[in-house]
């Protein structure tokens, strides 16, 4: 026997015998588990109810990111002369805490964070509350957040001496805010801006580069489109600016423009003979409705054309023909005498006027988008269907968001 042969035979005997091994370890095992099983199984009945728990870790999801403005509402304004109109009702309070208050209650009921337990080898059964607990956002003003720093102020006081030197506002400085994670570094008190002083009710706290966005807006836009289509002048500005809250003051969203200080809601114009320009009222028809308006017209057209359908199934030729010249006759006689549809002076003229007041409107709307970052109106959603939302936020690519 060679010995190439010999190291083949010693392989073979070398596999069988691992081959035997391998089975006598698998019998082994199994019979192992069997007695394992068999005790346990035994032992089972010994056991109180509900030893064995499972803890499950949930996972909370963020909303998506739109921008939350609580509704500026805006009551009656009766004016009690041309020369000195009154608006003290139509002002939204100027108390932030009052439009901040919706959001930290509603945070506030799902019960305070509570910490990672120190158990964390231990096997602790989850209880409602302490789910609920565990769930529960913190709201912005109640984060915690650092100081300014001395360069973050000085840089901040920096540019507002660069946006406000060269333009005409009444203004007055206020020492930095950190409220939570919302405030800034530099704020101002804006009460009014432009040459001619339109105000701004109630004074709004903004950071600087809102400020000069509202004097460009007020001045560039405004006050030409007022005087081209009213033959006056915008003399107060109607609106609500810092709150420390959440977008649209939910407790899981991101943070507002206006707890930074970085937006305005403007709800009114008050011009300078008196007249009063509400969004809510004068605005006219936003897109959606006149979606809706389409969708429930066409819906209605079948329903139309069915029931004449139906109408001519039931009348004979000679009937159908004979509605149909009286219907041509009435039609005759109203064109032939004007009076019989026509609008009188007054709501021509008031048709006319309220057409005017939802062009300014909206030419107010398009001139924000070419100063402000973001611009939301009542064409957004019905949010904001009674004020147009104004901001400076940052987006990647310089772009901007005019809705």
């Amino acid at each position: 026997m060679s010995r190439q042969q010999e190291l083949l035979a010693l392989a073979l005997a070398f596999r069988s015998k691992a081959a035997v091994k391998a089975d006598e370890l698998a019998v082994r095992s199994s019979v192992l588990l069997t007695r394992i099983v068999f005790f346990g199984l035994l032992l089972l009945p010994f056991f109180e109810p509900n030893s064995f728990s499972i803890v499950r870790a949930g996972r909370l999801s963020s909303p998506p990111a739109l921008e939350l403005h609580a509704r500026v509402d805006v009551p009656p304004i009766i004016p009690s002369s041309p020369k000195a109109p009154t608006l003290q009702a139509d002002s939204p309070p100027a108390d932030k805490k009052a439009d901040a208050a919706p959001t930290d209650k509603a945070a506030d009921a799902a019960g305070p964070n509570l910490p990672a337990s120190s158990n964390a080898g231990q096997t602790v059964p989850t209880l409602p509350a302490q789910s609920e607990a565990s769930a529960k956002p913190v709201p912005p003003g109640k984060q915690s957040a650092p100081e300014w720093t001395e360069a973050e102020i000085a840089s901040a006081k920096q540019d507002c001496t660069r946006l406000l030197g060269k333009i005409t506002v009444v203004s007055e400085e206020l020492p930095p805010v950190r409220e939570g994670i919302c405030g800034a570094p530099a704020p101002y008190l804006l009460k009014a801006v432009g040459e001619s002083k339109v105000r701004i009710e109630p004074a709004a706290t903004l950071n600087c580069q809102m400020i000069a966005g509202l004097n460009s807006w007020v001045t560039d836009k405004l006050e030409p489109a007022a005087k081209k289509t009213f033959g006056s002048s915008i003399v107060r500005v109607i609106a609500g600016s810092y709150s420390c809250r959440n977008r649209y003051g939910l407790a899981r969203a991101p943070i507002s423009e206006h707890a930074l200080m970085n937006a305005i809601d403007v709800s009114a114009f008050v011009l300078a003979d008196g007249k009063v320009i509400r969004i809510s009222k004068d605005w006219g028809p936003t897109e959606e409705e006149l979606k809706r308006a389409q969708k429930a017209s066409d819906a209605a057209a079948p329903a139309e054309k069915a029931k004449f359908q139906v109408a001519a199934s039931k009348l004979g030729a000679h009937d159908i023909a004979k509605k149909s010249d009286e219907k041509d006759k009435s039609d005759a006689k109203s064109k032939a005498d004007p009076k019989a549809k026509a609008k009188s002076p007054e709501e021509l003229k008031a048709e006319q006027e309220k057409q005017a007041v939802s062009a300014f409107l909206h030419q107010a709307h398009d001139g924000a988008c070419d100063i402000f970052d973001t611009v939301l109106g009542p064409d957004t959603n019905e949010a904001h269907r009674d004020h147009l939302h104004l901001d400076m936020k940052e987006r990647k690519r310089h772009l901007t968001l005019c809705e």
